[in-house]
């Protein structure tokens, strides 16, 4: 079983992802940090937080992180994920609550007692490059690094550049140059995925708790994307990160690059260019059926 440590500015997709998490077999989650991105970080804690106390885990320590981008830059992702990050849904609250301990402590401390740990990073870098920071030696006790974020071809928040990148891109620059083994799930893959309001739909979630949830937390992405593509339909970039982590023979179609971040205060701040180079594993496409089989497994949450 691999055990993981997930990164997350919990919204919609990031709830998504962390079910197929808290389910696969495959995977143990040892710790979560949350982190400023798509709602501010006190929400971001509570979305986390409530979500492992509705699915009766709250055995999973949380750890509370960055409240801004290193250099102190805020942008927001109210219109896909509402205003409280969970499109306005609102799980009950179960007491649970952040470790003493702040995030890049917390991972430091769960990576040296879980050593080959997976990091599963599904929102913007700064936890993860504060603690590589005060920790050169974290990158000995991590296995390796899957990221949900940058963007090949098109981007989400700019034609360039996506969102989790785009929101600190410093940060994923020294993630990116700290040697840590990488993979990344880019935008371009979750294009190539989007899920229909009929494929999401057909995945016979009415009758489970989890599956329920699902369903209520797509309402608001879905109609998000309608006013952009016309039809209703979903993102699922962190569920494919995390899919990729749980099976990386969901992974169809991947390259080999070296990436840069554009850093200069532009209309291209934020695009994640690759150059020469093979450091990082880039997936460009998850087989979609693949992954519509390991999604279906929160059925079986409680």
């Amino acid at each position: 079983m691999k055990k993981i440590f997930i990164d997350s500015d919990c919204g919609i997709d990031d709830a998504v992802a962390i079910m197929m998490a808290l389910v696969s077999p495959e995977v143990e989650v040892s710790g979560i940090s949350a982190v400023a991105g798509n709602v501010a970080l006190d929400l971001v804690v509570d979305n986390i937080t409530r979500l492992l106390g509705y699915f009766n885990r709250e055995d999973i320590p949380v750890f509370k992180g960055a409240s801004t981008s290193l250099l102190g830059q805020k942008i927001r992702a109210g219109g896909v994920h509402g205003d409280n990050g969970f499109g306005d849904v609102k799980l009950p609250h179960t007491g649970k609550t952040a470790e003493a301990l702040l995030a890049p402590d917390g991972l430091y401390k769960t990576a040296k007692e879980n050593q080959g740990l997976t990091l599963v990073a599904i929102g913007p870098l700064t936890n993860i490059a504060i603690a590589l920071n005060l920790y050169p030696d974290l990158k000995d006790y991590i296995h390796d690094m899957v990221v949900m974020g940058g963007a090949i071809n098109y981007g989400n928040v700019t034609k360039f550049a996506e969102f989790n990148f785009a929101a600190d891109p410093e940060a994923a620059q020294f993630v990116i140059d700290s040697g840590v083994p990488l993979t990344i799930v880019p935008w371009d893959a979750a294009l190539k995925a989007m899920f229909t309001e009929d494929d999401i739909n057909n995945l016979g979630f009415e009758d489970s708790k989890a599956g329920k949830l699902f369903l209520e937390l797509e309402q608001t992405p879905m109609k998000y994307f309608e006013k952009i593509f016309g039809g209703k339909i979903a993102g699922q970039p962190d569920p494919l990160a995390m899919a990729y982590v749980i099976d990386e023979t969901t992974a169809s179609y991947r390259i080999k690059s070296n990436l840069k971040m554009e850093l200069t205060n532009n209309t291209m701040r934020g695009a994640s260019v690759t150059c020469a180079g093979s450091s990082i594993d880039v997936i460009m496409e998850i087989d979609k059926g693949k992954f519509s089989t390991i999604l279906k497994r929160i059925k079986a949450l409680k």
